[in-house]
């Protein structure tokens, strides 16, 4: 199991503890160009965990800015999008024409590409979760690059108060979560905001534009007997459940919908005239590995048996 990491400013040595934060901020952040608005010892501490690409972490202090820079747009793994909830002091955001000033209880999703700055300038504390844009749910990712602004996780705050608490349970339970466990919080964490967040219809049209990938991915697969609903999940970077969603209004499931188009390849195949194929070698080409649970589902389906289809032919 892993643990998260606690680094601190505290006992960095006087004359690099700036650069020091820097190098930290850039590996967990951005690689910002800070400046500084005291000179006395800055005191900034970030208690993180990093998951693949994933970084779950938690900020505290102030009294520093953050810039755009050339090397903000190097940063490793590419475009990025953020959710961040500022639970105490003020936090002034500059992302593209926007200048936005997030108070306590206040949930911010932004986008590395058109975050131009911060301004930290007294003590507060953050959560934080950022992740490649690439990796993560479309409808989440439209909604950072769209600018729609900070919104309140204050109680009475609905669904995105509930998601405001699973952060807070998520960056509690850092040290506790196995690597699956921290993946499948984030993963509610993401379906919660998606559903709080994103307007219905532009949902329905993610939706409806992933099951069309979906049903094209499952015909183009169907002879791979470890052809089901991860495998298809995992080439597409979502969620079972989300690829669950896409078929939710189809009255089938993603399995049932593999099932249905491997029998119709089969009698297809067997029916064809002058094949000469055993109901064998059809069941394991389009992805059955049990002959009699192909011949058992597939006169549930068509009402006989696969060797008649055969005989017909």
């Amino acid at each position: 199991m892993n643990t998260a990491v606690t680094w601190s400013t505290r006992g960095q040595p006087p004359e690099s503890v700036r650069d020091a934060w820097s190098e930290k901020m850039a590996e967990i952040h951005l690689p910002w160009t800070l400046s500084y608005s005291r000179r006395d010892q800055l005191d900034a501490a970030v208690r993180y965990r990093r998951l693949d690409s994933l970084i779950v972490s938690e900020f505290r202090g102030g009294g520093y800015s953050g810039y755009r820079s050339t090397d903000t747009d190097d940063r490793p793994g590419g475009p990025c999008i953020g959710l961040m909830i500022n639970l105490s002091g003020r936090l002034v955001c500059r992302q593209g024409d926007d200048t936005l000033v997030l108070g306590p209880d206040q949930l911010l999703l932004w986008d590395s590409e058109t975050a131009e700055g911060f301004d930290a300038v007294e003590p507060r504390r953050e959560l934080s979760v950022m992740l490649p844009r690439d990796h993560a749910p479309r409808a989440l990712a439209d909604a950072a690059t769209s600018g729609r602004g900070a919104v309140s996780v204050a109680a009475g705050s609905g669904l995105v108060s509930v998601a405001a608490a699973q952060l807070r349970a998520i960056t509690r339970e850092l040290d506790h979560l196995s690597d699956a466990g921290l993946a499948m919080a984030c993963q509610s964490l993401f379906d919660t905001l998606d559903t709080a967040l994103v307007p219905a219809e532009t949902r329905t049209a993610v939706r409806e534009a992933l099951l069309v990938r979906l049903l094209r991915y499952v015909e183009d697969h169907l002879d791979d007997p470890d052809l089901c609903a991860t495998s298809v999940a995992e080439a597409h970077d979502v969620s079972v459940r989300t690829l669950h969603l896409a078929f939710a209004d189809t009255g089938t499931t993603i399995g049932r919908w593999i099932r249905e188009r491997r029998l119709r390849a089969g009698y297809r195949d067997l029916s064809r005239a002058g094949s000469t194929a055993t109901v064998t070698e059809v069941a394991f080409r389009w992805g059955f590995n049990d002959v009699a649970h192909f011949s058992r589902v597939f006169k549930q389906a068509y009402g006989v048996t696969p060797s008649s289809i055969r005989r017909g032919a």
